[in-house]
């Protein structure tokens, strides 16, 4: 089918400034600790300390009260009998060399009832401990020790009192591990508002740059005619570029394959819902193409009979437009460069550009300068869909602005399945034979995409 008849002279085209996409500022975050935190924290703290207190004053209790029942063990302890030998050894060694022990058993008694003194190390063997009829070495009185009552299993052992003034390194560990946890916790609201509110990525910006492009490439070439099948973020991008939203088709994990559309706007996303058949089974044909690697963007010609089918027709298309490119060639009001006139016998126009081309020769002469098309990385054998044309054509006898005038007239008044989208005027620089740049105002007859395939014309213009 034919385009919608657009009817007037688009102004002079002006290349813009690629697109950078917004520069986000990146600023460091500080966490801050708020006043709830804080009072949790010394809450927390205090805790700790106040346990810490009670454990010490438990302990202490428990000292006490192992000493107090050591005390009364000592003072029930029968006299001790006091070996001959060991006696008459006190007693030759002197006052000034005798031990506590020389003492007679009622003092030692009281003195141990009065000093409960702690006494460490090994017990000395005594009569109790000694096996009957065993001799029994002297000692040196100096050295003598006081005898401790061995131990039983029933005894607790006496807890360990801790010196004054040392610091209990586990409770202020534990404090300190109190704390830290405490801190990161409070951080966590922090990090996650930082995480959150990050401004986009260069490689997430890389992205919304690329599909910008494909949807404004797509609503300013692709045939408001046409339906377009696409995920729900391209799509949304091609609305708001201003291509028909009763175009598009939503594409998601229902969609039948192949697509119920013309074209097809492959996408990550579409990738992973049709994989290897969406470019090998039924869109082989690519119009343009935009980005590389994982995140590229391809327009696809869809083939709702396969690729082979397609291919027949792009091939049959082909050979028919070799055969209106030899006419176009053949007429004498038809003027071509060299690279103009081997784009036609190789038959890469489309069909409808030469039939316009061939119209308007019936009413101006017409020097065609060369053929071309606006889709980046075309697949091979994609006709190409504009003519620039020569607005200073010495036959036509009238100056540039009134050829232009005239032409356009004839192309918009034909025929609508052969009425370019539009016709633009343009500069062209190219190199002479001379070497040197030149410049030629040109006037640029455009149809929209996909071009049609066949002989009998039908399909959007």
């Amino acid at each position: 089918m034919a385009g919608k008849d657009r009817g007037t002279e688009l102004p002079h085209r002006i290349r813009g400034a690629a697109w950078t996409g917004p520069l986000w500022p990146v600023a460091p975050v500080i966490p801050v600790l708020s006043p709830e935190l804080r009072q949790c924290m010394q809450a927390a703290v205090q805790a700790e300390r106040a346990e810490a207190v009670a454990r010490e004053q438990e302990r202490a209790a428990g000292d006490r009260a192992v000493g107090d029942r050591a005390v009364g063990d000592r003072a029930a302890e029968p006299p001790r009998r006091v070996p001959p030998s060991t006696a008459a050894a006190s007693e030759e060694a002197g006052p000034e060399t005798s031990s506590p022990d020389n003492r007679t058993n009622g003092e030692r008694t009281g003195a141990a009832a009065a000093e409960p003194e702690r006494i460490t190390g090994p017990v000395p063997e005594d009569e109790v401990t000694e096996s009957p009829g065993s001799a029994v070495k002297p000692r040196p009185a100096a050295r003598l020790k006081p005898v401790v009552k061995a131990r039983t299993t029933a005894e607790r052992e006496p807890a360990v009192r801790p010196q004054p003034g040392k610091p209990r390194r586990r409770a202020a560990g534990r404090l300190v591990v109190l704390g830290l946890a405490l801190i990161v916790i409070g951080s966590l609201p922090a990090v996650a508002i930082k995480h959150f509110s990050r401004p986009p990525t260069a490689q997430a910006a890389a992205r919304a740059a690329v599909r910008a492009q494909a949807a404004a490439w797509a609503a300013g070439q692709v045939s408001p005619d046409v339906t377009v099948s696409c995920d729900a973020v391209m799509c949304a991008a091609l609305k708001a570029h201003g291509f028909p939203a009763d175009k598009l088709v939503m594409l998601g994990p229902a969609s039948p394959d192949p697509v119920p559309s013309d074209l097809v706007v492959e996408t990550a996303t579409v990738r992973a819902l049709f994989g290897s058949s969406l470019a090998i089974a039924w869109a082989p044909a690519v119009l343009a193409s935009f980005g590389s690697g994982p995140g590229v963007i391809t327009v696809r010609v869809v083939a709702p009979h396969g690729a082979a089918a397609y291919q027949t027709s792009l091939n049959a298309d082909l050979a028919d437009r070799k055969r209106s490119g030899a006419a176009l060639l053949n007429d004498s009001r038809i003027t071509v460069s060299a690279t103009a006139r081997s784009q036609l016998v190789a038959g890469q126009a489309d069909r409808r550009l030469l039939a316009a081309l061939a119209a308007l020769a019936g009413h101006q002469p017409v020097d065609i300068v060369q053929f071309g098309s606006l889709g980046p990385g075309a697949s091979p054998g994609v006709p190409l869909r504009f003519a620039d044309l020569a607005e200073s054509v010495p036959a036509a006898h009238v100056d540039g602005a009134a050829y232009m005038r005239a032409a356009w007239a004839v192309l918009s008044g034909a025929d609508p399945r052969i009425r370019p989208a539009r016709a633009v005027s343009g500069t062209l620089q190219h190199q002479a034979v001379s070497g040197m740049l030149q410049r030629q105002t040109v006037l640029r007859v455009e149809f929209t995409a996909p071009s049609p395939l066949g002989k009998s014309g039908s399909g959007p213009s």
